[in-house]
């Protein structure tokens, strides 16, 4: 009989060969990582480079770290959260060389990846970037420049000293049009039937937030069938959801009488707890954000007099005294914790900061946030365009 360790190598090779098929499925309709990385090997923009990256650990991630690998550098990674890393991915990019550190059992995977002397910096949150220059100014010396790609880390620039450049990819014109809104607002939707079975016709959804996440979901929303309302405190996006055809209420409004709510702000405690309890019997919360403290979940843990694991990702609460809620995915993204939708926006915008970073090579810039160039974002375009070509498009 093999032994235990023998078994587990085996269940990781089972788990790297399922991660590897699902990149290969996704390359075979929409090319665009393999255009790159044929760029890339032929270039070879990052040799004798280490690249730190802090990311989603997810098939699209590894699709575009498999792809980077090719151009020469070496590549060390962290886990952005423990409920969106796939072990599959992990085990994946282990066996094919690269330093995968996740935030299961250690609180050190940023430590860990700077101990590597990175050169190059890749961020959703803005965490490893945050950690390098508050914790670790002497890895930060090295850094030639990074790559932010969501808006909860394009917020956080401002509060650090930052000692590189910073390439801003959320606030230009490729990712708010189309991962932002095509990528979340359809795979939202997509997770929530499948975790749940719930099909939107009818169905009464509040959508906190008119940004270009906000936008999708609630486009998607009613594309199938759901009565949609948008909760926005500032006045020109709530001027602009209501000429899109939208009711704008309060949120205690939308609370008390929508089935469905789902938080797109980016903003910490965007849904309190105190608001629960008024909200309607069974209403299903959602978060479409970047991390897990959009939804007070902590708040809504200890206001629960009984629990009730309803199935995978989807828990019951009674709140004390109120009613019964349903938190999907512990309030962390529920389209990225269950891959959800179409890659394709997605890997737009990953070819997007792989190019950025290439860029960053030759490109230096002086300490500072910078948006990203516009001809970057037409490179990126053009590559999609092609892929598109490529694959039944």
């Amino acid at each position: 009989m093999p032994g235990p360790d023998s078994r587990t190598e085996h269940r990781a090779a089972s788990r790297a060969a399922r991660a590897a098929n699902e990149i290969a499925r996704i390359n075979a309709f929409f090319p665009i990582m393999p255009l790159l990385g044929n760029r890339w090997a032929a270039r070879r923009p990052f040799e004798g480079m280490t690249l730190g990256v802090s990311a989603h650990l997810t098939t699209l991630t590894a699709a575009l770290v498999r792809e980077m690998g090719l151009g020469g550098g070496t590549i060390a990674l962290c886990g952005a959260s423990a409920a969106t890393t796939d072990p599959a991915v992990v085990d994946l990019l282990r066996d094919e060389g690269h330093h995968v550190y996740t935030t299961g059992s250690r609180e050190d995977h940023h430590d860990l990846v700077l101990d590597h002397e990175p050169e190059l910096l890749a961020d959703v949150g803005a965490d490893l970037i945050g950690f390098a220059c508050t914790h670790r100014p002497e890895a930060s010396r090295r850094v030639l420049g990074a790559v932010e790609v969501t808006k909860s880390g394009v917020n956080r620039l401002p509060q650090l000293e930052l000692r590189f450049p910073v390439v801003n990819i959320n606030d230009g014109r490729l990712k708010s049009s189309i991962e932002n809104r095509h990528g979340v607002g359809e795979g939202l939707w997509h997770a929530l039937q499948r975790l749940t079975g719930i099909h939107l016709s009818g169905r009464r959804v509040a959508v906190v937030g008119y940004g270009p996440v906000g936008k999708g979901v609630a486009f998607y929303a009613r594309s199938h069938g759901a009565v949609v309302e948008v909760v926005e405190t500032d006045s020109v996006r709530r001027l602009c959801a209501h000429y899109d055809g939208f009711p704008t209420p309060s949120l205690a409004a939308c609370i008390a009488r929508t089935g469905i709510l789902v938080t797109c702000t980016g903003l910490r405690h965007t849904l309190p707890v105190e608001m629960l309890g008024e909200a309607r019997e069974g209403l299903v919360i959602i978060n479409a954000g970047h991390g897990g403290d959009e939804v007070d979940v902590a708040g809504i843990k200890a206001s629960a007099e009984s629990v009730d694991q309803i199935a995978d990702h989807v828990v019951s609460y009674q709140l004390e005294g109120g009613p019964r809620v349903l938190l999907l995915a512990d309030g962390h993204p529920l389209n990225i914790v269950m891959n959800a939708g179409s890659p394709e926006p997605v890997l737009l915008h990953f070819a997007l900061l792989g190019l950025t970073m290439e860029w960053l090579t030759r490109n230096p810039l002086p300490p500072g946030e910078h948006i990203v160039p516009a001809t970057m974002e037409r490179e990126a375009a053009e590559l999609a365009l092609e892929a598109l070509s490529m694959a039944h498009g």
